[in-house]
């Protein structure tokens, strides 16, 4: 297990990952799901992203509500395992300025799917 893993064993992290349609997703671990490799030696550059994001529900389920009005397809982990379940399809839509950073982010996981076609993704 490396530093990074350790780092973020039993601890809720948020990722990002894009579909092959350019949309952008969020995937919530609830301390057990697994994550790309690629992001996982970058988790802090995800844990800024994640920290810019307004959310009046954070810590309850409607949290959800919120990522998906800011544009992003919403995963969570199953906590019984595999998979992450699609919560949420965008509301709303994504600002210039966020999918900016986005876009940016070196660590970004580009995923072969199309997130419009999925209720469920596999280990990534």
């Amino acid at each position: 297990m490396s530093i990074y893993e350790e780092e973020l064993e039993g601890r809720e992290f948020d990722w990002f990952a894009i579909d092959s349609e350019g949309n952008f997703g969020l995937f919530s671990t609830a301390g057990e799901g697994s994550i790309p490799s690629l992001v996982i030696e970058a988790y802090i550059e995800h844990d800024k992203i994640s920290e810019l994001l307004d959310s009046s529900n954070w810590g309850s389920s409607e949290v959800w509500s919120d990522y998906a009005a800011l544009g992003f397809y919403v995963f969570g982990w199953n906590l019984h395992g595999d998979p992450y379940k699609r919560e949420r399809e965008p509301t709303g839509s994504m600002s210039t300025e966020l999918k900016a950073k986005l876009v940016a982010m070196g660590s970004i996981s580009k995923l072969p799917v199309k997130f419009t076609e999925l209720k469920e993704i596999a280990s990534v």
